[in-house]
């Protein structure tokens, strides 16, 4: 069992490259599964069958008609399955066939390899066999079928595809005559079945289902039908009281601006629960928002669209903290990698974290508990910690973590001593200069944003945007753009939105440059910038809190998703070893 909900995640991740191991697309897997089939139509009439042209003329279309009508039996034999589509039941067809043939083709080389006398039909058989199998694991584990629905439904295609391209009764003699292909084909079957019961109960007792809980992630993952997934997430949730912090930034002549620090985190991923909260909040506070990324992990992530709509509202109760009309210059602090930017707002103090150069995951609790008192030592009532997200790496190592803890205290003393003036904010997004930020994958519903905090004539920028984490390099890129033109941009933060996960990448998710040009992110933020120049206002602070009671993942529940994970892997490792020994040796001994 891990011992940190970090540690837990970061193995789920990394698991989940397994995940991607099927064709991009259906059409894909049906051409990878044509071809398989037609080459095992070719061997067979060649190699064992010696039959002439005509008669593999007529078995290819035929052979290829019946695996066809095949595939579709199967989507009907599966109906009411959790997981049952034809473009998975394409793949499943790809992969079986793939094997089916490697199998034969390998038999054929052990032929030559051992100078074996003959053409043994058992291959073919063994072939066969080998594939009911793999069905039998596929449709236990992603489909949802019981056992004794899956058995029965694993030998339709594989039969019928047989008995549409052998017609010949020597065959079938041959094969029950010499039953050593029926030997190891109907082990190989059993391991099939051995490995669906004890890998499904791989998370017990805290697990009782380890297919069902994978079931609800594809379902959630590929079909965006995030009912099951909910369901189990919100049946192991936590009740945890969370704390959320509202600037209001209120101007003389123009619309509010306000800036969020919830402290629950984004995700787990699309369509889960809170994946998509920093544009369920943009639109709440009428999208002239900046919605921060707080100090969290995915222990703290909402299960549930329910508990979603809970939290948020509960956020029209927020009390007044303090108010001020003057702040100080932002100070930006940096230590070896670590950057920390701060700026006062009276006797609150707003600081921002990254290690942009390069990159972190989400910046640990004991940091911010850390930053908090040493801001109360100083004398500031409120302090927001605010993680910048804007370079994916690793989490960080106990010198990065002192290195920035260090650096926001010398902020806060620095801030703590500078003289506070009045201020002008502004606000645009993409949004308002006409960008349509739609058709970039690695963005959010939110697009972009700037705010602008001019004070004695200097404006300070930070740029925003709704993404989940940015790539090495783009925060840097952006910055020295905009400098370089006359913007003094200080920070880019993203939201840490979990609503762009569900992408065929190792992470699973496209961050902030992934996609998009960097020149082009940075053009927009340029085009955004200025446009919040253009409309600053005089302006006046307010900090705001309340404190929702909601459920919340917590950190067991990824404890626990990881080791039904790990030892679920485990099992079908061993059970793997033991299959392709199994099968090294029936291609040696089988005549």
């Amino acid at each position: 069992m891990f011992n940190s909900g970090a540690d837990s995640v970061s193995n789920i991740h990394r698991r989940w490259s397994l995940t991607r191991l099927n064709p991009s697309s259906y059409k894909i897997s049906y051409i990878m599964s044509l071809l398989s089939a037609t080459i095992l139509i070719i061997i067979f009439h060649i190699y064992y069958a010696k039959i002439d042209q005509i008669n593999l003329a007529i078995s290819l279309p035929l052979g290829i008609t019946a695996l066809t009508s095949a595939n579709f039996l199967d989507f009907f034999a599966l109906h009411g399955t959790p997981i049952n589509k034809i473009s998975k039941v394409l793949h499943v067809s790809a992969f079986a066939n793939l094997l089916w043939v490697s199998t034969v083709s390998l038999g054929i080389a052990s032929d030559a390899l051992f100078s074996k006398t003959g053409s043994s039909v058992n291959y073919v058989i063994e072939g066969m066999l080998l594939v009911v199998g793999l069905r039998i694991g596929i449709l236990t584990s992603v489909f949802g079928a019981s056992l004794r629905r899956a058995i029965p439904v694993s030998f339709i295609q594989p039969l019928i595809f047989l008995f549409a391209i052998v017609n010949s009764f020597v065959f079938y003699y041959d094969a029950l005559t010499y039953p050593i292909g029926f030997g190891f084909g109907f082990t190989l079957i059993m391991l099939a079945i051995l490995w669906s019961i004890i890998a499904d109960r791989a998370g017990r007792p805290v697990i009782k289902s380890t297919f069902r809980v994978l079931q609800a992630f594809l379902a959630a993952w590929t079909d965006n039908k995030a009912d099951k997934m909910e369901e189990i997430a919100e049946s192991r949730a936590q009740n945890r009281v969370i704390a959320t912090f509202i600037i209001k930034f209120k101007r003389l002549n123009s619309k509010e601006i306000s800036i969020i620090l919830p402290d629950v985190h984004p995700g787990p991923f699309n369509p889960i629960g809170g994946s998509n909260l920093p544009y369920v909040l943009y639109e709440l506070f009428s999208k002239n928002a900046l919605i921060m990324h707080s100090v969290s992990d995915h222990s703290l992530n909402i299960p549930s669209k329910i508990e979603v709509e809970r939290y948020v509202q509960t956020l029209s109760k927020a009390k007044l903290l303090e108010k001020s009309n003057v702040c100080t210059i932002p100070v930006q602090i940096n230590i070896d990698k670590s950057v920390v930017t701060g700026i006062a707002f009276g006797n609150t103090a707003v600081v921002i974290l990254s290690l942009a150069s390069t990159g972190m995951e989400d910046v640990p609790e004991n940091i911010r508990i850390d930053l908090d008192r040493y801001s109360s030592h100083l004398g500031f009532q409120h302090i927001l910690v605010i993680d910048s997200h804007n370079a994916i790496g690793d989490y960080l190592k106990k010198n990065d973590r002192d290195n920035l803890v260090l650096a926001g205290k010398r902020c806060l003393e620095k801030l703590k001593n500078l003289q506070q003036h009045e201020f002008k904010i502004g606000f645009s997004n993409s949004e308002e200069i006409l960008y349509n930020t739609n058709s970039m994958q690695d963005l959010g519903q939110s697009g972009l944003a700037a705010l602008i905090i001019e004070i004695k004539g200097n404006q300070y920028v930070i740029g925003w945007a709704d993404a989940n984490n940015m790539k090495k390099g783009i925060r840097d890129h952006i910055i020295s753009k905009l400098n370089n033109n006359g913007i003094q941009m200080i920070e880019v933060c993203t939201s840490d939105t979990h609503s762009t996960s569900g992408k065929r990448t190792r992470q699973g998710y496209y961050t902030l440059g992934n996609l998009s040009s960097p020149d082009k992110v940075a053009e927009m933020y340029f085009q955004i910038s200025r446009k919040s120049i253009e409309n600053a206002d005089i302006s006046t602070f307010e900090l705001l809190s309340t404190e929702s009671s909601i459920r919340v993942m917590g950190k067991n529940q990824f404890d626990d998703y990881s080791f039904a994970l790990d030892k679920s892997m485990n099992i079908t490792k061993i059970f793997l070893v033991i299959t392709f020994a199994l099968f090294v040796i029936m291609l040696i001994v089988t005549q």
